[in-house]
């Protein structure tokens, strides 16, 4: 019998950039599961307004927060394209990470932000972990929101992002505020 709850849990996330909410849910993951793969979604995209950060930035976020820690060999962390069509996405997804990690078994629980994120996957999963992001113990969080802090100037940004990418993510920015 293992020692978690199940076998191998998966989520997807633009992460634009990495922030509390998406760290509660890996958190929750690595808790959970004897394996986490974390999708980050909408690679061919950067440089724009939705996303402007990079796979390779998205992933170093992440990263940033979990190497330290004993629970990292347990966690992947991989890209993919999107597809426009959305009756296919969940099995597209599933049959990535098949391909990605044939020594893994299938993933059997999907975690997700909001029942909306969740809706997705809901014919390829029996089991949807939902890790909500409005909840009164803690800070409601969103990529947009922390975006729209940093063009604006607001500092408070740094309340809702790891202190570990905190430098990272000021000094992309400062780099590409004319985008913005």
């Amino acid at each position: 019998m293992s020692e978690y709850k199940y076998q191998h849990g998966l989520c997807i996330m633009r992460a634009q950039p990495f922030h509390i909410g998406h760290q509660k849910l890996i958190d929750k993951m690595l808790a959970e599961c004897g394996h986490v793969t974390v999708v980050l979604g909408s690679i061919q995209e950067q440089g724009t307004l939705r996303n402007p950060f990079n796979y390779t930035t998205r992933k170093k976020m992440i990263q940033n927060v979990y190497r330290v820690k004993p629970e990292y060999d347990r966690l992947k962390i991989i890209g993919l394209f999107d597809i426009n069509n959305p009756a296919e996405w969940g099995e597209y997804v599933l049959d990535f990470i098949q391909d990605s990690f044939p020594q893994l078994p299938k993933p059997d629980v999907y975690y997700a932000g909001s029942n909306y994120d969740a809706h997705w996957f809901k014919e390829c999963f029996a089991k949807i972990e939902l890790v909500e992001r409005t909840n009164p113990d803690f800070p409601f969080v969103s990529g947009s929101m922390i975006r729209d802090m940093l063009k604006f100037g607001d500092k408070r940004w740094k309340n809702f992002v790891a202190p570990e990418n905190q430098a990272l993510i000021e000094d992309w920015f400062n780099k590409r505020q004319a985008i913005l």
